[in-house]
């Protein structure tokens, strides 16, 4: 008897849960994981670009932009490079100078 009704449970909660997610639906303006990776975040407050080649780190970027800025500025102005630096692909551009007086970092 009360195998019957954990089961009994069990086919009710399953049937419920079931019917509760089909239920929900996702608004249609989410963007798909891969249009997300798409998509790069930098300041408003930017006037300059650099656009990531092959290899580029951080570093890189810096560099190549006569250290006329910071690691901390780098990551304050593009807020979707990860603090080590490991996701920028190539093609992509990054902002490497912003207008006066700019965002507080």
């Amino acid at each position: 008897m009360v195998a019957i009704c954990i089961r009994s449970l069990l086919c009710v909660l399953g049937i419920a849960s079931l019917s509760a997610s089909a239920a929900v639906e996702l608004p249609k303006n989410v963007p798909k994981p891969a249009e997300q990776h798409d998509a790069w975040t930098s300041t408003e407050y930017c006037t300059d670009y650099y656009t990531v080649s092959d290899g580029d780190t951080c570093w890189d970027i810096i560099s190549r932009n006569q250290n006329r800025f910071t690691m901390s500025q780098l990551m304050c102005w593009n807020t979707d490079i990860n603090p080590w630096c490991s996701n920028l692909i190539p093609g992509r551009q990054v902002c490497v100078g912003v207008q006066r007086p700019g965002p507080v970092c």
